[in-house]
């Protein structure tokens, strides 16, 4: 931004201390963030200015406001941040399918039985990043962990922290940007993973949560709530449910009551900053079929 302009600092004849004209200018970089792909679906460069010829109280506002108008009008009438924000979306009853990859296979996935929550939460880890943290689930025998992409980004290695404080290095070895989901491998450490529930959920339904809200201290905290609804955004299906999450919980556990596994923590829905209790959970049954994995 570069503003130029002449302010009259006293009292002059037929002024007021404050008057002011000149000319403003403003270059803005703008990003078009799509919040349930977690990703930016445009970029735009806009130049905009603006001249006051007389001088006026609070031109000096005047200036700066003026030359950010004259670059929203460009973004507005900008072709690419028009095709952004009108892109054709799948309806609710569209859904989008996974792109077909080989198979990986989750070794005793399928002999894993229920478990009391206080057990569980052994099976559920933070993970830790060059960005920041996030939460995990082991879901194999062999240390196969699935978390949310935007935990692990693009990132090869990352570290993960078991409840005993205990840490191992993990691979990044898929990832579905897409549906926001990412399998990484570690060493298992004899934990046992997590039985998996696919199939509906019903409103009302009583709920856990399981993840590392605001990184590792707060590691194993398990919070409750409801099946609020079902929904679909953009050809995605999601879980929604008041129960607590926060930042870092993302990629941890949804339970039901018998503490098998039903989906992700994903996203949370706020309200002027604030917490809704309306949050998003990507089913089990999505988050294995968008990383073509297969129980064992």
């Amino acid at each position: 931004m570069r503003i130029d302009a002449c302010v009259y600092a006293e009292s002059a004849l037929g002024f007021t201390i404050g008057d002011t004209f000149g000319t403003g200018s403003m270059k803005i970089d703008w990003q078009v963030y799509a919040p349930l792909k977690k990703q930016v679906v445009a970029r735009i460069t806009t130049s905009g200015a603006i001249k006051l010829e007389k001088s006026v109280q609070g031109g000096y506002q005047r200036l700066i406001t003026g030359a950010f108008a004259a670059n929203a009008h460009q973004l507005a009438a900008n072709p690419e941040f028009r095709a952004a924000i009108t892109a054709d979306t799948p309806k609710a009853d569209q859904v989008l399918t996974p792109a077909k990859e080989g198979p990986i296979a989750l070794s005793g996935s399928l002999k894993a039985g229920p478990r009391p929550l206080s057990d569980a939460a052994g099976s559920v880890v933070t993970l830790l990043t060059g960005s920041g943290t996030g939460s995990g689930v082991l879901v194999s025998d062999d240390g196969y962990v699935m978390t949310n992409a935007h935990v692990v980004g693009d990132e090869k290695q990352i570290r993960v922290r078991w409840s005993d404080g205990i840490e191992t290095v993990a691979d990044v070895i898929r990832s579905s940007k897409v549906r926001d989901i990412a399998l990484v491998k570690t060493n298992p450490r004899e934990r046992s993973p997590l039985a998996i529930k696919r199939g509906a959920v019903t409103p009302g339904q009583k709920v856990f949560a399981i993840g590392s809200p605001r990184g590792k201290e707060f590691q194993g905290t398990v919070s409750s709530g409801v099946v609020s609804a079902t929904r679909v955004f953009d050809g995605l299906r999601y879980i929604q449910s008041d129960v607590s999450v926060s930042f870092g919980s993302s990629g941890g556990a949804l339970l039901d009551e018998s503490g098998s596994l039903i989906g992700f923590t994903d996203l949370g829905i706020t309200n002027a900053g604030m917490p809704a209790g309306l949050n998003l959970f990507i089913p089990i049954s999505d988050a294995l079929d968008f990383l073509s994995l297969e129980q064992r």
